[in-house]
């Protein structure tokens, strides 16, 4: 499963991370950060020549959802605050659906109504890597940090992995007012699975990092990628609020605040084979962060 190998590798991280930090003279310092994020989706979804339109709302997220707060966790290793290298894991398990009735009245005696409903499983597993430099510093100096502002240039990949499924189902009644002479109902589903479908997009982009005051910093980061050659295009941002509330040890522990916001425009196949992922998620995330 995804979901547990992700969580082993993570867990791997976070064991191996305090006898890295024993060291108190070594230039390099780590960031361990899981969070939830509250994902909302919007765009279009279509595997073998069948679209859906995703849409969905927290209440439907509640009510269909199999992983209402999808796993992720960021880690981070940089060299005298200057160079980084980082990973950022993302799995999420996540139902959308849609429905309505229409009835029909052709002749006095004659009714009847037709519904239909679509649903999309959608499972998928994204993993972004790469490097981080820092570009230049700018603020007051002999401060310990607070009021200056940093700017990183960005580069590495996004690894994607999804599985779609997308279910139609379709009902109909028909009712005869005459005498008691019954009609069935018709019922039929159709399905559609992607199976496991993987690309990587180079990633290039920026990040924005502000000391507000002691323990309390602030963080924007965007970047592009795709670029053809693995999707059509993919972009994200991401702003974060960190505050750091205790330390335990050389572990300084803060919350993590922020909004995320990812986008993606893939394609491959044509006709019954097309797959296509042109899907826009976004929403409020919550973690803590552990630096060592």
């Amino acid at each position: 499963m995804p979901s547990f190998r992700v969580v082993a590798f993570l867990a791997s991280l976070f064991c191996t991370l305090p006898a890295a930090a024993q060291d108190s003279a070594s230039p390099w310092t780590f960031k361990l950060t899981p969070y939830g994020w509250f994902i909302f989706m919007s765009g279009q979804q279509t595997v073998h020549g069948r679209t859906v339109t995703v849409d969905t709302n927290t209440v439907q997220m509640f009510s269909d959802s199999q992983s209402l707060i999808p796993f992720m966790g960021t880690f981070e290793a940089r060299w005298n605050d200057r160079i980084g290298l980082f990973v950022d894991v993302l799995y999420a398990n996540l139902t959308a659906g849609a429905g309505g009735t229409r009835g029909f009245n052709p002749v006095p005696g004659v009714s009847g109504s037709i519904a239909a409903s679509t649903s999309l499983d959608y499972e998928t597993l994204t993993i972004q890597f790469g490097a981080a430099y820092e570009v230049v510093k700018v603020g007051p100096t002999g401060t310990g940090g607070i009021g200056q502002t940093a700017f990183d240039f960005i580069m590495g990949g996004r690894y994607w992995l999804q599985k779609a499924d997308l279910t139609l189902d379709l009902a109909g009644t028909i009712g005869v007012n005459v005498g008691d002479l019954p009609l069935s109902a018709d019922r039929s589903k159709a399905f559609a699975r992607s199976g496991s479908v993987q690309w990587v997009d180079p990633v290039l982009g920026f990040r924005v990092r502000h000391r507000l005051a002691e323990g309390q910093d602030l963080a924007l980061e965007a970047d592009f990628g795709g670029f053809g050659m693995g999707s059509r295009i993919s972009a994200q941002a991401v702003g974060t609020y960190a505050y750091q509330f205790g330390r335990t040890g050389s572990v300084g522990w803060s919350v993590v605040l922020g909004y995320r916001a990812l986008y993606v425009d893939y394609s491959r196949g044509a006709g019954s084979d097309l797959f296509r992922m042109n899907v826009l998620q976004h929403g409020p995330l919550l973690g803590v962060s552990a630096r060592f």
